[in-house]
């Protein structure tokens, strides 16, 4: 059975204390975890300093999203809310990932890399072949359970901001190390990426137990935003996330912290791809793929890496019928804003590598975005997407996956639509 959006979740974090009154007073001094979003003029450092005079402990300053992580008493709350510099207060809360496991035989092409047009050339034994095209010169900010080191995989640099105290970066969910592999493996040995070869940063914001938390998302795109210039990153994937929904304000109007973090990223120049959610529902209320800036992925079931729904079984035991759109996949409603920002991608029974050095099929919208962030890294190296702003990124993938003639497509596309779901068109490689 799939698992939902959490594999595991923390609760909102509460500092120590020391022992307090019972009654209405316990509650007033009990200290609690916050994110506090400034206004663009403001100055991070010196809210900090008088949030600390309130007694409160701050316990991050994300000074490129301008935003910082604090615990106070409840009560202090109205003096926060009322400084000026400050654009709103919210409480923390949990995100994870979805994905679910199971057995199959590994390939050398993935059938997801296949169907999306993104197959290398391989040798007369059926091995890969030496890695053509324009160097891989755009990286990729992952944002996940870290990536475990392997020769296939060119991680050029790590950070951490789960809320984990190993100070570790490496993967030891698994989930991270699956997600890279889709985007970027160079097939040597094993499965195939995307875009073969393409720079991985492993910003892990979730533990090797699947806990995660919203500041902790917010602490890796804030890191994303303070290093995308000087390390060429362009491209974020979140294969993440949890209850939330757009405002069309970038979470200003419904105080959405992770929302105003995403807005600050996409306006660095960054494209930020996204989970489109596995509760089977709409996607408008998942975050943050429900964000208009973000491009959201849909999943669909491919098994044999061709169209034309010709494979008779599943090769795992997650199931479902070949080229159709999966059955756990949140979507967009038809009509709606979130039509604009969706696309589709291969998520069931999806083989990549795993961090024990091996492989593993696992399935969910999880495995669906890397394939698209890996398109997006291959886009801009090749050239049609470079120098474009992330909305139009956006829209040139859109665009290139509505091209598709209808029979290579799936059903549950826009040319053989499933009444109120709208799950994109298939993503597929242009020239690129």
């Amino acid at each position: 059975m799939l698992r939902r959006w959490l594999v595991s979740v923390l609760a909102v974090c509460l500092a120590p204390m020391a022992a307090l009154p019972s009654g209405a007073g316990a509650s007033a001094l009990r200290t609690e975890r916050y994110l506090v979003v400034l206004r663009n003029s403001a100055s991070a450092p010196a809210v900090a300093r008088t949030i600390t005079g309130l007694g409160a402990t701050v316990e991050n300053l994300f000074g490129r999203v301008n935003t910082l992580v604090v615990s106070l008493p409840r009560h202090d709350l109205g003096t926060l809310r009322h400084d000026p510099r400050v654009a709103y207060v919210t409480a923390d809360r949990p995100l994870g990932f979805l994905d679910d496991s199971s057995p199959a035989a590994p390939s050398a092409v993935p059938t997801g890399v296949e169907r999306i047009g993104a197959a290398p050339a391989l040798n007369p034994d059926g091995t890969v072949a030496a890695a053509t095209g324009p160097a891989k010169k755009t990286a990729v900010a992952e944002l996940d359970t870290g990536i475990m080191p392997r020769p296939d995989l060119n991680v050029v640099g790590r950070y951490d901001c789960s809320p984990s105290s190993d100070g570790g970066t490496v993967d030891g969910n698994g989930h991270g190390t699956h997600v890279a592999g889709i985007m970027a493996d160079k097939g040597i040995p094993g499965v195939i990426g995307v875009s073969p070869g393409t720079p991985l940063y492993a910003v892990r914001v979730v533990n090797a137990d699947g806990s995660g938390s919203m500041s902790g998302v917010i602490c890796g795109l804030n890191w994303v935003a303070q290093n995308a210039a000087a390390d060429n990153i362009k491209v974020v994937n979140m294969s993440l996330g949890g209850p939330g929904s757009d405002d069309g304000n970038c979470g200003n109007t419904d105080q959405d912290a992770l929302h105003t973090a995403v807005c600050r990223v996409t306006a660095a120049g960054v494209t930020v791809v996204a989970a489109a959610g596995n509760d089977g529902g709409d996607l408008a209320k998942s975050a943050p793929g429900s964000f208009d800036e973000v491009l959201t992925v849909t999943a669909m079931a491919d098994f044999d890496g061709k169209p034309g729904g010709l494979a008779s079984t599943a090769p795992c035991s997650d199931g479902g019928q070949d080229d159709t759109a999966a059955e756990f996949s949140d979507y967009a409603v038809p009509g709606s804003a979130d039509v604009n920002h969706t696309i589709a991608a291969p998520g069931v029974c999806i083989t990549s590598t795993w961090n024990d050095g091996k492989t593993k099929t696992i399935s969910g919208t999880s495995m669906a975005s890397p394939h698209v962030a890996g398109l997006v890294a291959r886009c801009i190296d090749a050239g049609p997407c470079a120098g474009m702003t992330p909305a139009q990124i956006i829209a040139k993938l859109r665009a290139d996956a509505a091209a598709r003639p209808a029979d290579q497509g799936f059903v549950g596309d826009t040319h053989r639509p499933i009444d109120g779901k709208y799950y994109g068109d298939l993503a597929d490689v242009i020239g690129y």
